[in-house]
């Protein structure tokens, strides 16, 4: 049951990081995944790099610095 709650949280952390992570890009006019599956708008390749790359190092950084703390 603990690791379930570990994992939990993990979630609403990254939930919670994923917020300033869209409204930022958004704001340096960066495709999101909201904009590419919803309005299905065509992706650059910035918009790509940003979507494939960046976004999941930026989640996989936080969950990394997480475990460490353990």
């Amino acid at each position: 049951m603990l690791e379930f709650l570990r994992y939990f949280i993990y979630g609403w952390i990254i939930l919670i990081a994923a917020i300033p992570v869209n409204i930022i890009a958004k704001k340096i006019g960066l495709l999101t995944w909201y904009d590419f599956l919803v309005f299905k708008k065509s992706i650059g390749l910035l918009d790509g790099i940003f979507m494939f790359i960046v976004y999941p190092l930026i989640f996989g950084a936080i969950i990394y610095f997480l475990r460490m703390i353990k």
